[in-house]
């Protein structure tokens, strides 16, 4: 027996663009290495698994897994289970959903056709430009792709380039990449162009086995501070150029970020086999 798991498509207007997520609800987690085999099987870049709490409406668990691992967050997953839990008819009425994961505490809202995430700020750090790192994203003296800076936050780099157009260029090396002690690779510019955008990025995480995250969340707790403070806005419009792309809203808080998103719903989900997992799902 199958039972179908539905797809999201965040931070898209259409199917099939943004960065989709899958969303299994249980009634409790499953062994994680079920887990681990039902996110290979769905091949999606991040399958969030959430579970209701039984004595608190609109507050849920959640755990997230790429095809080759668990990670300790994910936001873009989290935006596309707000997106499934509010069709639940317990959630009729209710604007505002509570995550608890092993990393702390996440809320959620959904109105207007947008969710909106609230996460802890990472505000990166200047430094100098690792040779090593700018080498894996062949960018840099010799490559025709400027650079303009790098930064570091607790777990990402993020290295500034001199466009947008350079951003989309940009053709790494992922399997050097993959040998460095950065979670995510991250390559941004301003947008100085006369649109209402204001910077550009792309994201590498080949060391979880996703090369590009088509729209990272987690790499705006990043880049919403690191560019309110370029450009003396907390409030930032910011788009990523990757194959599928997406358009983010982001808010600068301080010691919080507000990122907003569209979240499809694709009419298509997932089917997988009834097992340890999906015996429970809902």
């Amino acid at each position: 027996m199958n039972r179908p798991i539905p797809i999201v498509d965040t931070f898209a207007d259409a199917r099939f663009a943004g960065n989709p997520a899958a969303v299994a609800v249980c009634p409790e987690f499953p062994d994680a290495a079920v887990m681990q085999d039902a996110a290979h099987r769905i091949a999606v870049p991040t399958t969030a698994f959430v579970v209701p709490d039984p004595e608190r409406p609109a507050v849920y668990r959640i755990r997230w897994f790429t095809p080759h691992a668990e990670i300790n967050l994910c936001g873009h997953a989290t935006i596309a289970s707000t997106r499934c839990l509010s069709d639940l008819p317990e959630n009729a009425g209710v604007d505002r959903l509570e995550f608890v994961s092993a990393n702390g505490v996440l809320f959620t809202q959904w109105a207007d056709g947008l969710v909106a995430i609230d996460l802890p700020a990472d505000p990166p750090v200047p430094c100098d430009p690792p040779p090593e790192l700018l080498a894996a994203l062949r960018v840099g003296e010799g490559t025709g792709i400027g650079v303009v800076g790098c930064a570091l936050s607790s777990d990402d780099v993020l290295v500034e380039l001199e466009s947008p157009e350079a951003v989309a260029a940009v053709r790494p090396d992922f399997e050097a990449l993959g040998r460095l002690p950065y979670r995510g690779n991250v390559v941004t510019a301003r947008d100085a162009s006369d649109s209402d955008v204001d910077f550009a990025s792309r994201t590498f995480f080949p060391c979880y086995g996703v090369n590009e995250d088509q729209v990272c969340v987690t790499a705006h707790c990043k880049l919403a501070p690191f560019w309110a403070r370029k450009l003396g806005r907390a409030r930032l419009t910011a788009i990523q150029p990757s194959a599928r792309g997406g358009r983010l809203e982001v808010e600068d808080l301080g010691e919080r970020v507000l990122v907003r998103g569209s979240a499809v719903l694709r009419p298509e989900p997932a089917v997988v086999g009834v097992g340890e997992l999906f015996g429970a799902v809902r």
